[in-house]
């Protein structure tokens, strides 16, 4: 008897449960919007109202620093590149200190601007995430007054002559060491460094043959702005490491030194790296000479 008069009891129950279900679900997977990339964008780009469109995303899935209307972004400089489709957040954008290319870094590593143009930059086709190596070179030219080359006077020790009674024992007289000639030098300073940033302008990319006439001569003139020279980004380690026997440096300070007294080379590496090998100096002398020698 009594069982029939609450029937209606578990009907209840469970009418709650399925609301109190609904309710949950709705705040995991109910939309809401979110701000996302609508092209490619590459660093340093200002967010206008053409690169950027909302789309949805389940509210559970939506990241801390997202942002759900166009206008909140609009103006504002974006850090890190972003693909069609990635979200457009807090952490991406330039304002923030922690944003961009310190929230890249390794430990220990630090962002590096070198000079570069279409033949130290290999034609524009470097890529931020590829590993590069660095060839260092330097003249005797770029020193000017930061050191004085000097001969070192070495003093005969071989037996003297055979010397009448009576005379006089002959001054030693120094003989110069022979040194290598003074020319300019090229070596493979560091090996495996990161590319953070290209500059659009300066990236090789091919035109469509449906590109009109003005986009070709925009092209022209940004390819002719990139030749003259542009800077690319590098993840540099601060550790010293020895580039030969004997010589230990800061990578950072050694890559800086060469980019403002020398000159920078970029070389891209293959994806593996390269492998450990002899690095060798070469002496232009040494090679003007060696070539000088053999011909015939």
């Amino acid at each position: 008897m009594f069982g029939r008069r609450n029937w209606w009891i578990p009907l209840v129950l469970a009418i709650v449960t399925v609301l109190l279900v609904v309710v949950l679900l709705n705040g995991v997977i109910r939309p809401v919007p979110v701000v996302v990339a609508k092209v490619q964008i590459g660093p340093g780009t200002r967010l206008t109202a053409e690169l950027i469109e909302v789309r949805s995303l389940p509210a559970q899935a939506r990241p801390r620093g997202a942002f759900g209307r166009t206008e909140e972004v609009v103006g504002r400089l974006v850090a890190v590149a972003r693909a069609p489709g990635d979200l457009i957040t807090e952490a991406v954008l330039g304002e923030s200190a922690q944003a961009g290319l310190p929230a890249q870094l390794a430990e220990g590593h630090v962002a590096l601007a070198v000079h570069v143009d279409m033949a130290s930059g290999v034609a524009g086709l470097l890529r931020p995430g590829q590993l590069v190596s660095v060839i260092g070179v330097l003249s005797p030219e770029a020193l000017g007054n930061l050191r004085t080359l000097e001969v070192v006077p070495v003093l005969q020790t071989g037996p003297h002559p055979t010397l009448l009674p009576g005379t006089p024992t002959p001054t030693p007289r120094p003989t110069a060491t022979p040194e290598p000639p003074i020319a300019p030098l090229a070596r493979i300073a560091i090996c495996g460094l990161r590319v953070l940033m290209v500059p659009q302008g300066f990236r090789y990319e091919e035109m469509p043959g449906s590109t009109s006439e003005e986009e070709l001569f925009a092209s022209a003139r940004t390819t002719m702005a990139s030749q003259q020279g542009s800077v690319i980004v590098l993840e540099v380690p601060t550790a010293p490491v020895e580039i030969m026997p004997g010589l230990r440096v800061n990578p950072a300070t050694l890559i800086a030194a060469l980019d403002r007294y020398g000159a920078v080379v970029l070389v891209l590496e293959p994806a593996a790296g390269l492998q450990d090998e002899e690095m060798l100096t070469l002496n232009l002398g040494d090679l003007y000479e060696a070539m000088n020698a053999n011909r015939k």
